[in-house]
């Protein structure tokens, strides 16, 4: 009998919590998914409802970005309610995913973090026409305000001048002047700068040129 890999033990784990999921290994056993019924309870655990779902995870786990799949057709396919018309699910702003990616997930946590939210969400909106903890909007958009809210980086000239410093390796020292001209670097931006240069160089030049499309 084979080793038990990293993924079945995870899944082992996963299923003390959210024991309805299933695993079966797909494309010759490089990858899997997880799929079953997802029941949703509110915070002092009365039922909601119950989500079909399906969870693909590639060869790579834990280093993934695993693709959530809504099988039930519960939720209705429209870009308001963050879901493609092949039921795929857009859980979080993709940099946050990328550093998921990076930094190696843990399926247990992904499910309660990611999965299990993004559901609970929908059945809030479905009752109260909102998502409760607001939501990103969409496309580029949805970046900027990314930008704006979590990276504290609000205007557009702004966030040129740091993807430019992280692409072309020129940012400041800690004790010099932050490219916001208001404090030391150490003292301002430079956590932004760190989340921007865990992420792949494609995104942040895709970023680049979104934000510079904004200044023609």
């Amino acid at each position: 009998m084979g080793s038990v890999s990293l993924f079945e033990n995870d899944f082992e784990e996963a299923t003390r919590f959210f024991p309805k999921l299933k695993y079966r290994k797909i494309e010759k056993g490089k990858s899997w998914v997880v799929s079953g019924e997802l029941d949703v309870s509110d915070q002092v655990g009365d039922y909601w409802g119950t989500f079909v779902i399906a969870i693909y995870l590639s060869d790579s786990y834990p280093y993934c970005v695993p693709l959530v799949k809504e099988i039930s057709k519960v939720i209705k396919r429209d870009d308001d309610w963050h879901i493609d018309e092949d039921g795929y699910c857009c859980l979080d702003i993709e940099h946050k995913m990328l550093l998921l990616k990076k930094r190696g997930m843990n399926l247990t946590n992904f499910i309660k973090n990611k999965v299990y939210p993004y559901f609970a969400n929908q059945i809030y909106k479905e009752n109260e026409g909102k998502y409760a903890a607001g939501e990103y909007l969409h496309n580029f958009e949805g970046v900027q305000q990314f930008y704006r809210e979590e990276l504290n980086i609000g205007s557009v000239e702004l966030a040129i001048d740091i993807l430019q410093g992280i692409i072309f390796r020129k940012l400041p020292e800690r004790n010099e002047l932050c490219f916001c001209g208001e404090k030391k670097f150490k003292s301002c931006h430079l956590n932004s700068v760190e989340f921007l240069r865990s992420m792949p160089i494609d995104r942040l030049k895709t970023d680049l040129d979104e934000f510079s499309k904004m200044l023609i």
